[in-house]
């Protein structure tokens, strides 16, 4: 299930969660074989065998929806630190100490053979509690009924991504973007899809400038990619060669935006197949679209490139929940 984004609603009916940063992954465990899958699909229990653990855990088979994080040692997800999780599936299973992750579980799915999905959110919440107890790499958070605007403040103040508004009668829908679920976001951050590079120079001479990104356009025939500027910060280098190194054999002749940008934007340009996903944080959207000062972030590999729209943001004319991702 996904949620549209949006301003921290009013009224009676919402339960307020801490919005988590890292990479959303649906796991069915304790039952004759675990599995974990992204929300694109991929398998990604090799990445995080310490899933297998909290299988040992549980009494029953249970199918759960959670966030995969890692927490600095001020107590916030980093999904910087995360990337190397991500990116290098054979790190966890290497060691000898591979960098601890912590499953935030915020949803049931499933109970022994028994679908949960039709249930009221509180109801799957009050069974998530009473089945899971917190364990060395998991954790059930609180939630709260009401009071969404005290918890988005104090979301602020601590520096984290924002906050999750759920509708407490509202059921699962899987696969579904619903009003029922609603994001809201403390930072200004923007999903894109990586279109191609530019040629680097003196210290970059041996990677790239920068990378062409942009968003699906779903409301043009055929959803077009549209070009919404550059990152050129937020790269180490062994960030950058890492990325060269996967675009490298996507490169094409053909550029993947429609209308291509205005030839002063491109500066050497090398186009790729838009394949690669990445998370970039940014000022504000421009008049024309583009991102205002964006930093890159990390890679996305758990996302689809066809659903990454823009969202709404500072600047953005369009409602908050027609184009959300």
């Amino acid at each position: 299930m996904k949620a549209v984004s949006g301003p921290v609603p009013d009224g009676d009916g919402w339960a307020f969660e801490v919005k988590w940063d890292g990479m959303r992954v649906v796991a069915d465990l304790g039952g004759p074989e675990d599995r974990a899958w992204s929300t694109n699909g991929r398998d990604v229990l090799r990445r995080f065998p310490e899933l297998h653990d909290l299988s040992a855990d549980l009494g029953t088979r249970l199918v759960v929806d959670g966030e995969i994080v890692v927490i600095d040692g001020a107590g916030r997800t980093d999904f910087g630190l995360l990337q190397s999780r991500m990116q290098v599936p054979e790190l966890a299973a290497a060691g000898p100490d591979p960098l601890p992750i912590t499953y935030v579980l915020f949803d049931l799915l499933a109970v022994g053979g028994l679908d949960t999905v039709s249930l009221p959110y509180l109801e799957r919440r009050r069974l998530l509690t009473e089945l899971v107890d917190a364990g060395p790499t998991w954790q059930v958070p609180a939630h709260r009924i009401g009071d969404g605007h005290d918890l988005y403040r104090a979301a602020e103040a601590s520096g984290l991504e924002g906050i999750m508004a759920k509708r407490t009668d509202s059921a699962y829908q899987p696969g579904r973007r619903s009003a029922a679920w609603r994001k809201c976001k403390v930072r200004h951050r923007q999903e894109v899809v990586v279109g191609g590079w530019t040629t680097g120079e003196g210290a970059r001479e041996a990677t790239f400038g920068a990378l062409h990104v942009g968003v699906v356009d779903p409301t043009a025939s055929g959803a077009p990619l549209r070009h919404v500027g550059r990152v050129g910060t937020g790269f180490d280098d062994a960030t950058l060669r890492a990325i060269l190194h996967r675009l490298a054999p996507l490169e094409v002749p053909d550029c993947p935006f429609t209308p291509e940008p205005p030839a002063a934007e491109l500066r050497g340009p090398h186009w790729v197949r838009p394949l690669l996903v990445a998370e970039v944080a940014f000022a504000h959207w421009t008049a024309d679209g583009h991102l205002r000062h964006p930093t890159f972030l990390g890679l996305r590999d758990d996302k689809d490139p066809a659903e990454v729209v823009r969202e709404p943001g500072p600047a953005d004319p369009a409602g908050p929940d027609q184009r959300s991702m």
